[in-house]
């Protein structure tokens, strides 16, 4: 009878690495199926009137939205957001201030209205 070595066999590391592929495989990317999931898994950005850049990010529950203007100034809001097939509700406890917008999804291109204005916004790369 041979003695051999059962690290040298193929037959034993097969199993692991076939396990540590399906695990690291398995969680590299979220599925994006709704409106919702498309609209959280990506940062945005666009640039509207008087030369005005937004940018729209997401993260878990949270939602940030930095305007910055032409002039230097620059507004941030940052809080709790739920965002629903068509709406956006985002409240920032700091400001204390809850802002509701309307958006549409169409590819790589998203409009997200407030209050009467629209902006258009791409994903940012």
């Amino acid at each position: 009878m041979k003695n051999r070595n059962i690290l040298k066999t193929p037959a034993f590391w097969f199993f692991p690495v076939l396990c540590l592929t399906l695990l690291l495989c398995s969680c590299t990317q979220r599925a994006v199926s709704t409106p919702e999931d498309e609209l959280k898994v990506n940062s945005w950005k666009g640039s509207g009137e008087y030369c005005t850049t937004v940018y729209l990010s997401f993260n878990e529950t949270k939602a940030s939205l930095d305007i910055h203007s032409m002039g230097g100034a620059e507004t941030r809001f940052y809080g709790d957001c739920e965002v629903g097939d068509s709406k956006i509700y985002l409240t920032d406890s700091r400001l204390k201030k809850s802002l509701e917008f309307d958006y549409e999804i169409e590819g790589d291109k998203m409009t997200l209205s407030y209050d009467g204005g629209t902006i258009n916004l791409v994903k940012a790369q």
